[in-house]
């Protein structure tokens, strides 16, 4: 049986090799990625402007939880969950809104809130646990940042698989335990 032509690994010199392929592929598209990172792109569309929470939704939030650091992303994230999932809860954001402004205190306001309490009582529970929803169709909006998280915040890492918490990898090993003598 005889090798067909052009096959023939003996063949030096002769037509393109493997080795000269892979190199001429090699060479294109490392210049090919030179060029990319050289050259503005201006086909790009424009990134996309960063949500803003719904500034009486956080102020809200604020009165609700009793806490002035609320992050506006979060709460742009319940907010929007709560539209989805539990739009009837959310229909009632406006009265909460209303009433806050006209109530002090975190007690006082959920209250007050009467037929509205329920939504009252689901903002409050998805800040905290990080949740919005309950079941298979909750949503999670925050983990790490959830308000259940902080006061323990000093010694614990939230709950995961992982042993050391999230991102343990990235801090100092421990100091070894030196036995006395």
């Amino acid at each position: 049986m005889s090798i067909p032509e052009g096959l023939d690994d003996n063949r030096r010199g002769q037509g393109l090799t493997r080795r000269g392929f892979l190199l001429a592929v090699g060479s294109v598209s490392l210049l090919a990625a030179c060029r990319d990172k050289a050259a503005p792109r201006t086909t790009e569309p424009a990134a996309a402007p960063v949500a803003k929470a719904d500034p009486a939704f956080l102020d809200l939030s604020r009165a609700l939880t009793g806490k002035n650091d609320l992050d506006p992303a979060t709460a742009d994230r319940i907010e929007k969950a709560f539209a989805t999932l539990q739009p009837d809860l959310h229909a009632q954001f406006p009265a909460l809104v209303t009433l806050a402004g006209q109530v002090s205190g975190a007690q006082a306001l959920v209250d007050a809130a009467g037929d509205a309490k329920p939504a009252a009582l689901a903002i409050i529970t998805a800040w905290y646990t990080g949740t919005v929803g309950k079941g298979v169709h909750a949503v999670t909006v925050s983990y790490r940042d959830a308000l259940m998280q902080r006061c323990v915040d000093d010694g614990l890492s939230p709950p995961t698989y992982v042993q050391g918490g999230p991102a343990w990898w990235t801090a100092a090993p421990p100091a070894p335990i030196r036995a006395h003598a």
